[in-house]
């Protein structure tokens, strides 16, 4: 009996990972990767300060529709706080968060990227900085240069200059993009 996951192992998906047992001993790994790690559950608490994330989230929206992004703050694989903005292009609203949200269990959850690790008092800096970003808006559907992509850059760019994102987020960020 082998003390390794095997491709029979019976595995559970918790949030963007995969999590496994074999002979009391317990294994986790990013979905869709195939390297599997050993952990002890006391190893996986979040080191005190350090506990949550801010991701980039992509959902898919209808057939021809560019990706919607939303950031998420929250510790890895729970749920946690969404900033967004919604609606038609010409006329964005933003949607501060309403209570924790799991967006990995949305119908419409594409991928997660994460941006950096948080301590409690850099949450509230994203969402300071997210309540205070203008949402797009343009006076009609030609006129639109911008929608939530944009939003969520704008504000990650603004993270950079307070020093909780690193440069190179934005830059992925930026490169993603798509057309509006």
């Amino acid at each position: 009996m082998s003390d390794y996951p095997t491709a029979s192992t019976p595995v559970k998906r918790v949030g963007l990972r995969e999590m496994c047992e074999v002979n009391g001993r317990r294994f986790s790994r990013r979905t869709g990767t195939q390297q599997w790690a050993e952990y002890r559950p006391e190893d996986s608490l979040p080191p005190p300060g350090r506990s949550l994330d801010l991701s980039l989230v992509h959902h898919a929206q209808g057939p021809g529709e560019p990706l919607h992004w939303a950031l998420f703050v929250g510790p890895e694989n729970q749920p946690g706080m969404v900033y967004e903005v919604k609606g038609d292009a010409e006329f964005m609203t933003y949607q501060p968060p309403s209570g924790p949200v799991d967006v990995t269990r949305s119908a419409s959850f594409s991928t997660m990227y994460r941006l950096a690790a948080l301590s409690e008092q850099q949450a509230a800096v994203v969402r300071e900085v997210a309540d205070s970003e203008v949402p797009p808006r343009a006076p009609n559907r030609q006129s639109v240069k911008e929608n939530c992509q944009g939003w969520a850059v704008r504000v990650i760019a603004r993270l950079v200059d307070r020093g909780i994102v690193p440069a190179a987020k934005l830059q992925m960020a930026e490169s993603m993009m798509q057309p509006v």
